[in-house]
């Protein structure tokens, strides 16, 4: 019998388009239909009517498993219902009905969760899953507009089956109406399945993206560092090489009045797993005017210090945290701070980031949706930055 096995979720939202992927039991073709979501407003509730009026079909008759449709024409920072078909000869089926929202255009206020190790605390975590199905149910509860996700979301990214265990379906009521971006980690190993599941431009190891008044770029720290020793190659982290032009270029080219960079591998953190080689990057990002950069791999969370030059700056210093957030790490692991570190705690965690024109807010909320760390930015007409 023809079924959805994952999914719907959403990728890649702009002011105008989103695309939609979902996974069939067998090769079927793809439909979404679109709903314009009207609020009510008489009363209290401020809830939406049940859809009437379809504003768009997309249906693509070729066959396959893994669908993927772009909604285009949308309107900006606008919430419409959708809905997905799949069908061939002998069956059809359909999801529920979702909202989905496009990316809001400059000047406008949005959110958004961050979080990983989904797959990476598995080794540890005796729940079967609790932590995780915890975790995506408080960060739905914030309502971000997409979310982040800094690597390790599988145990084994060559095992198709643990992207559904970890993954998609403890996160199936967040991902159906909330985009995410992922960046690789080493547990996924350099899966064909991250390029097949996710819908991020070519090569898709790395890419940018801009959301409001913010820029954010997503690097591969594991094409640059070896997991065993975690020595850099330098080579690759120098002008000619790909993914070092593409983040100059993604730098230069960007008037965001905020810059946010994530990969995996964390160049500070007082814990195992810190990568002192990819301090490297930090001149590149510091001369480009980064203000915060998102890091995992080690199961904890940790935020530094205002850096920069190796030491801290509060005037124009980058806060990297590190959001090792399905797992916790047991404190054994964990030797003393170091002097960048701000705030560091081992527990299951996400991060709610609310940025606008002028502020950054970083929340850490645990997984009982309790608040144990909070830091923010201010920026002024000139763009001189504030703690």
């Amino acid at each position: 019998m023809l079924s959805i096995v994952k999914g719907p979720y959403l990728q890649w939202p702009t002011p105008h388009t989103v695309t939609v992927m979902w996974e069939t039991s067998e090769p079927a073709d793809s439909k979404v239909m679109v709903w314009q979501a009207e609020r009510i407003h008489s009363g209290y509730l401020g809830n939406y009517k049940q859809p009437e009026q379809v504003v768009q079909t997309v249906h693509l008759k070729e066959s396959t498993v893994i669908h993927r449709i772009t909604l285009e024409g949308l309107a900006p920072s606008t919430v419409y219902h959708y809905q997905v078909h799949s069908s061939h000869e002998h069956d059809n089926v359909a999801s529920g009905k979702f909202f989905l929202k496009t990316a809001v255009q400059r000047g406008t206020p949005f959110s958004l969760a961050v979080t990983s190790e989904t797959g990476g605390y598995s080794g540890f975590d005796t729940s079967e899953g609790q932590i995780n199905r915890n975790v995506f149910h408080h960060m739905r509860r914030y309502r971000p507009d997409f979310a982040l996700f800094v690597g390790d979301i599988v145990n084994d990214g060559h095992n198709v089956e643990d992207w559904e265990r970890y993954f998609f379906l403890p996160g199936k009521e967040l991902l159906s109406d909330t985009p995410f971006y992922c960046c690789l980690g080493n547990h996924e190993n350099h899966s064909p399945w991250f390029h097949r599941f996710f819908a991020y431009p070519p090569p898709s190891r790395f890419y940018a993206f801009d959301y409001g008044d913010a820029r954010f770029i997503c690097l591969d720290s594991t094409e640059l560092i070896d997991n065993d020793t975690y020595p850099l190659d330098s080579g690759k982290m120098a002008p000619g090489h790909e993914q070092f032009d593409f983040l100059v270029r993604a730098l230069e080219e960007s008037d965001a009045r905020w810059k946010i960079v994530f990969f995996h591998y964390p160049p500070y953190v007082s814990g195992g797993y810190q990568v002192e080689a990819l301090r490297a990057l930090s001149p590149v990002l510091e001369q480009h005017g980064v203000d915060l950069v998102l890091n995992s791999h080690t199961i904890a969370y940790e935020r530094s210090h205002p850096i920069r030059d190796g030491g801290i700056d509060y005037e124009n210093g980058i806060v990297y945290v590190v959001a090792g957030g399905a797992g916790a790490m047991p404190s054994w692991l964990l030797p003393k701070r170091e002097w960048h570190t701000a705030q560091s705690l081992a527990v299951p965690h996400f991060l709610h980031v609310v940025i606008t024109p002028h502020t950054l807010e970083l929340q850490a909320i645990d997984d009982e949706g309790r608040l144990f760390d909070r830091f923010g930015f201010y920026k002024d007409v000139s763009g001189k930055r504030y703690f």
